[in-house]
């Protein structure tokens, strides 16, 4: 979908709503689902309250938020693309101020703002990210020698947004992560419902691409990262669509020191050994866990294959938690399967894994934080080898089971 009072067909670029409640200049973006659209899970709501984030075996821990609070805040590539951040920020410097909502209708144009399950998108759906936070100037907690925060790349899937998997995108810049995620514009949420999309948009490469790019640029004097961003640790994480580009990527840009696929589509396996995890849900039915066990095994060592039992394709984002009310979104599109068209397709892609069996996302976020966390401070040299992937690590958290698996 596009912006309201867009052109999806012509060359202009979609208008930047500002979030609610927060009218700054900053252009954004929002958050849905990935690959075919992820959208995902089995809670009615987007809270995590009672569900234990900290695993019940020895392991290192970074299930739970780090020691910074997390920033984030929408800007424009070069060539006037959208990208949205996160990055830490310290916890003192937002004490009592509100965190960032994202709204979904912006992606809806004004063709389909009639469309009865459309109009039920929520205004603005909450994070936990500040917007516009000041950044942490403090790199110390990161563990990075380097004395800066190390950059990961996020790749949004089909169909879906930047901003799809704010669970875990929040949850690195806790950490000391600069999160960068480029907005594919060829294969993104509007597109998809408008069955087309503006000449020249980015693909899923081409945006990573860019994005490297851009994090050398914001390094730069003068800059509000000047100076902070460690270059010599990239790594990038994607999922569905965007996790087959992770994969690419990390074949083909020397500079990706560790890549994280999550439900990935097809990609070109990297011929270096270059450190990677995958995981996957059992039960997905948009990427066939049987294809990711073969893109994993295509894979050069060190690698890691989580597979999450009972998770759907849309374990790793957190579209399903998104309510308006007493209502879920994705139970308003399950009403669309069958319809023609984008509709037909997000509703689709928008119901996998978000009702049972299929295992609750919420219950499976603590973990998919822990091994995704685990692997970009191992891959990046952050971390002895192993370490957060210990024993037990897949009965590690109540309400979710996993197998993990190793080589090299």
């Amino acid at each position: 979908m596009a912006a309201p009072g867009t052109t999806r067909h012509g060359t202009a670029k979609r208008r930047q709503v500002p979030p609610t409640g927060h009218r700054r200049s900053a252009t954004l973006t929002a958050v849905v689902a990935a690959a075919a659209i992820t959208l995902a899970a089995c809670g009615s709501s987007g809270s995590t309250a009672g569900v234990p984030s900290k695993p019940a075996v020895g392991v290192r821990t970074w299930s739970v938020p780090g020691p910074y609070a997390a920033g984030t805040m929408r800007a424009t590539l070069p060539d006037g693309d959208p990208v949205q951040l996160w990055y830490p920020v310290d916890r003192a410097s937002v004490r009592g101020a509100s965190t960032y909502t994202y709204q979904l209708k912006q992606w809806v144009s004004p063709a389909e703002a009639d469309n009865p399950v459309l109009a039920k998108l929520p205004d603005s759906v909450p994070t936990t990210a500040y917007l516009d936070a000041p950044v942490a100037r403090d790199t110390g907690a990161s563990g990075d020698p380097s004395h800066a925060f190390p950059v990961v790349l996020f790749a949004h899937g089909y169909g879906s947004y930047p901003e799809q998997s704010s669970f875990l995108t929040d949850h690195l810049a806790t950490w000391g992560f600069v999160v960068i995620a480029p907005e594919e514009q060829a294969t993104d949420l509007a597109s998809v419902l408008a069955g087309s999309h503006a000449p020249g948009a980015l693909t899923a490469a081409q945006a990573l691409q860019a994005a490297i790019a851009y994090a050398g640029a914001l390094d730069q004097p003068g800059g509000r990262f000047a100076h902070l961003l460690d270059l010599a640790r990239l790594a990038v994480v994607g999922h569905s669509l965007g996790g087959g580009a992770a994969i690419t990527l990390a074949a083909t840009d020397h500079q990706v020191k560790t890549y994280v696929a999550l439900a990935p589509a097809p990609g070109t396996a990297p011929t270096t050994h270059t450190p990677g995890l995958v995981m996957v849900g059992s039960a997905d039915q948009i990427v066939s866990p049987a294809s990711v066990r073969a893109t994993y095994a295509a894979l050069p060592t060190p690698k890691r294959l989580v597979v999450i039992a009972g998770g759907g394709h849309n374990v790793f984002d957190d579209i399903c938690t998104i309510h308006t009310g007493s209502t879920r979104l994705v139970t308003e599109l399950k009403a669309a399967l069958g319809a023609g068209g984008g509709l037909g397709t997000l509703a689709k892609l928008a119901t996998d894994g978000c009702f049972p069996p299929d295992v609750n996302p919420v219950h499976a976020y603590p973990l998919i934080d822990q091994a995704v966390t685990a692997q970009l401070r191992d891959g990046l040299g952050l971390d002895p080898a192993g370490t957060g992937f210990g024993p037990g690590l897949g009965t590690a958290f109540p309400g979710v089971t996993a197998t993990v698996t190793a080589a090299g």
